[in-house]
């Protein structure tokens, strides 16, 4: 939720530094240097410094920029793999990067050394700095989601739980977890979306108690589907957590987690494979990607 004000804040920044307004719309900043498609893009909140915008890629070097220029500032170079995810934390000092390598890494975003290696035995998809940066919580295709003590030390033998385990399917192993994201607020749950079609909302300090929240993302036949990308936001909804799962977009209350903020969204792109989606401020418009696009896309709603 932090993130996408902070977006926001930052998009009118540049826009009011280049003259841009109504009718007055400078072109966008293009920031060349990645070899292969981007995976995530992720700006930073306000710091003193100013912002930030960091992005996770499959050529495996994740870069840092200024996010009001554009301007390269370096890359976390220690990936063998694929960077699936890139995040930065509240104050832009750490980042964190998920990878193909079967790996995450926590890195010092002023020096751009590494902090630590956090080994997995599959693939990990997401990563995401809790809004104190004292937690960074991790998920992949191993089905588990992890949550990491930064305070007390990455590399310490306690620092590590266990919070989310996926839904076995038939057969092992349990399902992929594509998104994790932290809830704002004085007692954040860690937020899970699974390839089983599930969004989990959990807190930290009960691991081993029921989810506070399990909503399920469903086609128009009823099944399943896959969720691909969680979005939380706090606009004029409202706290809301935006999904995007098969060829739909779930709109939830992430205040009140039994109700829905409205039904299913249809949309012209797919969400299985890749993408996803994000909710306008105002609430009136969705900004769309995924298979089938070769471009975003804006749905009024």
């Amino acid at each position: 939720m932090a993130a996408a004000v902070a977006g926001a804040d930052a998009l009118r920044e540049v826009l009011s530094a280049a003259g841009g307004g109504v009718g007055n719309t400078p072109p966008p900043i293009v920031c060349p240097g990645h070899t292969r498609p981007l995976a995530e893009v992720a700006f930073s909140p306000h710091t003193p410094d100013g912002y930030f915008l960091i992005s996770g890629c499959l050529d495996g070097s994740p870069m840092l920029r200024d996010a009001s220029s554009g301007d390269w500032i370096g890359t976390f170079a220690g990936h063998k793999g694929a960077v699936w995810s890139a995040q930065l934390c509240s104050e832009a000092r750490l980042a964190a990067t998920g990878s193909g390598d079967f790996s995450a890494k926590v890195w010092d975003a002023v020096t751009g050394a590494c902090l630590a290696t956090l080994e997995h035995k599959h693939i990990v998809k997401s990563v995401d700095f809790r809004g104190d940066r004292a937690c960074l919580a991790t998920g992949g295709h191993e089905g588990l989601a992890r949550v990491y003590d930064v305070e007390r030390g990455l590399g310490a033998r306690r620092s590590r739980v266990v919070l989310h385990q996926g839904r076995r399917r038939r057969r092992p192993p349990p399902a992929a977890i594509n998104k994790v994201c932290w809830t704002p607020g004085g007692a954040p749950l860690l937020v899970c979306g699974a390839a089983d079609g599930r969004v989990l909302a959990r807190a930290r300090a009960r691991p081993s108690a029921s989810p506070v929240a399990t909503l399920e993302c469903r086609s128009k036949a009823g099944v399943l589907e896959n969720v691909m990308d969680l979005e939380l936001t706090d606009g004029t909804l409202g706290p809301t957590l935006t999904v995007a799962a098969g060829d739909r977009v779930h709109l939830f209350d992430a205040a009140d987690w039994g109700r829905v903020r409205r039904a299913p969204i249809d949309c012209p792109v797919h969400f299985r494979e890749e993408g996803g989606a994000s909710l306008r401020p105002d609430g009136r418009e969705l900004v769309l990607g995924g298979a089938a696009a070769t471009a975003a896309r804006a749905r009024a709603l």
